[in-house]
């Protein structure tokens, strides 16, 4: 809680509430205005590539989000809109080349699409499910993206509805003007803990 306090001040300049507060296209599809805010969420290494690798899979982005399944929050969701997100990390599995995007920029971009539904993903948030001890997603490197999701989805969901009165407090502590949805709050805390597990081999 002391964390996602700092982490949504303004005057600690994280990337709440710049990523958060920035327009993109304001459409429901991904635009190239939508694709700079990964920068934001400090994924933005090689910006070149990442920006045209991008570019070249805008068509089944857009199709996928497009899905009628892809509907409500994901603390609510049904099986077949697991499988509708699945379907959209699965682009990675399909479409090459993806050179310098992958799922962290990818949902790091859908998030802002669907900031109650889609969750974000990075090397943090790897660790806290698949490398502590019983983690909920045991590492399986034999997983394509689309399956590592379907197994990763379920273990969100859940931690959305068991902390839901935590993640529902520090959704009050964000800027009215620039509010998050509890999603985003498991992400701030998620990753925070993420940092913090010792990966032993």
């Amino acid at each position: 809680m002391a964390y996602a306090k700092e982490y949504l001040d303004p005057g600690n300049q994280y990337a709440y509430p710049a990523y958060d507060s920035y327009l993109g296209s304001g459409t429901a599809k991904v635009q190239d205005a939508d694709l700079l805010a990964i920068a934001l969420l400090n994924a933005g290494q090689n910006p070149l590539p990442t920006y045209y690798t991008f570019k070249s899979l805008l068509n089944p982005i857009n199709e996928r989000l497009a899905d009628p399944r892809l509907h409500g929050t994901l603390a609510e969701a049904s099986q077949e809109t697991l499988e509708a997100i699945a379907d959209l990390v699965g682009i990675l599995d399909e479409e090459r080349p993806t050179k310098h995007v992958g799922k962290t920029k990818l949902l790091k971009v859908l998030h802002r699409m669907r900031p109650d539904l889609i969750p974000l993903y990075d090397e943090n948030i790897r660790r806290l499910y698949s490398e502590t001890e019983n983690p909920p997603v045991p590492r399986d490197l034999k997983r394509n993206h689309r399956e590592f999701a379907l197994a990763w989805l379920p273990a969100v969901q859940h931690d959305l509805n068991a902390h839901k009165e935590m993640l529902t407090e520090i959704t009050r502590m964000a800027l009215p003007e620039t509010p998050i949805t509890p999603l985003r709050a498991l992400d701030i805390v998620a990753w925070k803990l993420g940092s913090e597990v010792k990966i032993s081999r």
